[in-house]
């Protein structure tokens, strides 16, 4: 239950520059600044001078992406209780509806499309429907900021109540609708700190309990039988868990208190209490306990102990019994327990190259949940799961017309070096490989986040102009679990950025070819890739760098925000000199130096709050200014946008980006 929207909180700063920095005028923490502003007007124009020879391409990509849309298949509804919901194209526009289990009849809850024309940057966060179904609560973004604002929307009516801005998206009825239950957010630096009941008959808030620790970030979740919600507060690498009462407003003590480097993450239902917790020997394991000894550690009782190879993921719930999900990104497995914890089932989902993953929709009662798998040749396909009768059938398949399969390969290769296997997952088109073919590899490389090999059609117009897309899943990521991510982080981040560089070595040689070597990285793979670049330029023709966190060093030693303090782990601790020393060796703004550097795309968003928009400004000047080749270094600035793309706008900024790197490739 461990959420990696808490993980990644890293970039929510206001970071300072030091002052010898001839650039720090760039960062404006206003964002109103007219001479900022103005740098980015005219960096923004002289980007879009360089469009006009791309528009041929960014058209055709966009025309071929337009005419290649799947024949969609159904996607599961997400049940609860009697009724089902989605998220989809209803009557030619983006809508939440429901309907009902037994008649199926459709009904519209809330219009996104023409919600979000009222704005340049629109994202839905969560939403709850009460439990009367008059009401819903939903949590808007309209600035990219990932500050959102709750309202509620009457059903009746359709009017819609503003009530709290600076808040998480996740948001809980009590079980007799008159009241609220959300995560509110520190207003300067976005901290989740305080867990709000918010009263609707006075539109008065009240705090139930405040995270004072501020190293420390507070979320919540509802439990599988909605008769609690979990309130969790946890740094990088502890926890601490409370039950919250949705029938009275009840906030139980810590279920066992935080201690350094101890998780837990709790479900419950009817009584009965499951955990996955490294409490013994920091190694994760599934216990069980009822309700009434929860608080008493000595009566945890495992119920499933993982081996090395296939470490604990997650589990669900069901009236049948319990699932759990295992595995990394090299191999993913399910096991089915019964209600004593008995297994009944083991099964593999994914293999490598493939991704699979378990999508929680049915609730406790329904006993069905469904897996979601595909590849990055394969469109994806839904399966449906029967946890009473262990029946496991094809739901839907995704059908794109003009896509063969079989035209294209996929594989995963490992690379040897230094005793280390270095995965990779690549793709390209039979009868467009040479030996010349450009490599477009990917990688981020933090967070012990795995990035899988998932399926973009986009990237298939890639493969079909003959580019190999690679994927190296370096250290620092998640692809081989717990240790291959402490491998990566901290003062190990040097690892990372060798693996990258291996990666495009050894690409490079692909089957006996030479190929160049393109780089895409986003946020904190846009530090990877900085960072390699900075190492190695010559093995990069070119790269694109989304939001890239590149001044590592600067934003660390802020210690007058909280949120510095809490990712020492992640990036390292610049008050310790050996740690700092690490840090200035893989920083990507620091180490510019006068050498031929690749050509660049930048992109950024002006309200990013993970990433503020003047790190990627900086660096793009810098290298500039310190490059000995010519060109083109290119930013590009999304006045509307955050951390994340706007929906409507993604796909354009992703064939301007195909587009930058595939003129490289004809140079």
């Amino acid at each position: 239950m461990k959420f990696l929207n808490v993980i990644f909180w890293l970039f929510i700063f206001s970071m300072p520059v030091s002052a010898t920095d001839s650039l720090q005028w760039l960062r404006d923490d206003s964002r109103s600044k007219t001479d900022v502003l103005d740098y980015l007007h005219n960096e923004n124009k002289q980007t879009d001078a360089f469009k006009v020879s791309l528009k041929s391409e960014v058209n055709t990509l966009l025309n071929e992406w337009q005419n290649n849309q799947p024949e969609k298949s159904d996607k599961p509804w997400k049940i609860k209780g009697n009724n089902e919901y989605s998220i989809t194209t209803h009557k030619g526009q983006r809508q939440l509806v429901t309907r009902t289990l037994v008649t199926k009849k459709v009904t519209p809850l809330f219009n996104i499309s023409i919600r979000s024309e009222a704005f340049n940057y629109y994202r839905l966060g969560g939403w709850a429907l009460n439990n009367s179904g008059t009401a819903l609560a939903i949590a808007e973004d309209i600035t990219g900021s990932e500050q959102y604002k709750i309202s509620i929307v009457d059903l009746k009516t359709n009017t819609i109540t503003a009530l709290i801005d600076n808040t998480e998206p996740n948001i809980l009825w009590s079980n007799d609708d008159r009241s609220l239950f959300f995560i509110k957010q520190e207003k300067q630096t976005l901290r989740p700190f305080q867990l709000i009941q918010f009263t609707l008959s006075n539109s008065q808030s009240h705090t139930v309990s405040e995270e004072t620790n501020p190293t420390w970030l507070m979320s919540l979740y509802q439990s599988s039988d909605h008769r609690y919600a979990v309130i969790q507060s946890n740094n990088d690498n502890s926890s601490e868990q409370r039950l919250l009462n949705l029938t009275n407003g009840q906030l139980s003590e810590p279920i066992r208190q935080r201690v350094k480097g101890i998780e837990y993450y709790l479900d419950l239902a009817h009584d009965k209490v499951f955990i996955n917790s490294n409490v013994v020997n920091k190694r994760f394991a599934l216990y069980s306990v009822s309700i009434e000894h929860l608080f008493n550690p000595d009566y945890w009782k495992i119920l499933y102990l993982p081996t090395d190879k296939k470490p604990l993921k997650d589990f669900y719930l069901f009236a049948s019994g319990v699932v759990i999900s295992v595995g990394d990104g090299q191999q993913a497995q399910l096991i089915y327990l019964d209600n004593k914890g008995k297994t009944r089932h083991i099964e593999t989902i994914a293999t490598s190259g493939q991704v699979a993953w378990v999508s929680r929709v049915g609730d406790y009662n329904s006993n069905a949940f469904y897996i979601r798998s595909m590849s990055m040749i394969q469109p994806p396909k839904w399966e449906k799961v029967n946890v009473s009768t262990l029946n496991r059938r094809l739901y839907s398949q995704d059908n794109y017309p003009n896509i063969t399969p079989s035209h294209y390969v996929t594989e995963q290769i490992l690379i040897k070096k230094n005793g280390v296997e270095l995965p990779v997952t690549l793709a390209y088109r039979k009868d467009k490989l040479s030996t010349k073919s450009p490599v477009f590899l990917y990688g981020y490389g933090a967070y012990g986040v795995t990035m899988k090999p998932y399926f973009m059609p986009q990237i298939l117009s890639l493969l079909d102009r003959g580019v190999i897309y690679a994927i190296a899943h370096v250290r620092g990521g998640g692809y081989k679990g717990e240790a291959w991510y402490n491998a990566g982080r901290g003062i190990n981040r040097q690892h990372a950025a060798d693996d990258f560089i291996t990666a495009a070595n050894a690409m490079h040689h692909y089957q006996q070819g030479s190929h160049d070597i393109y780089a895409l990285g986003s946020s904190a793979g846009g530090t990877l890739v900085a960072t390699a670049i900075n190492q190695q330029p010559n093995a990069f023709k070119g790269a694109a760098l989304n939001v890239p966190f590149v001044d590592v060093v600067n934003s660390m030693s802020d210690t007058s925000l909280p949120l510095t303090l809490q990712q020492y782990s992640e990036w390292g601790n610049p008050t310790i000199p050996e740690e700092l020393t690490s840090m200035k060796q893989v920083d990507p703004y620091l180490n510019i130096t006068q050498q031929a550097y690749p050509p660049l795309l930048v992109q950024v968003g002006l309200h990013d709050r993970r990433v503020p928009y003047w790190e990627g400004a900086k660096y793009l000047s810098k290298v500039r200014a310190m490059s000995t080749a010519t060109a083109p270094y290119l930013l590009a600035t999304h006045f509307n946008q955050g951390h994340s793309m706007d929906r409507r706008e993604a796909l354009t900024q992703q064939a301007f980006e195909y587009s930058f790197l595939l003129s490289l490739t004809h140079n």
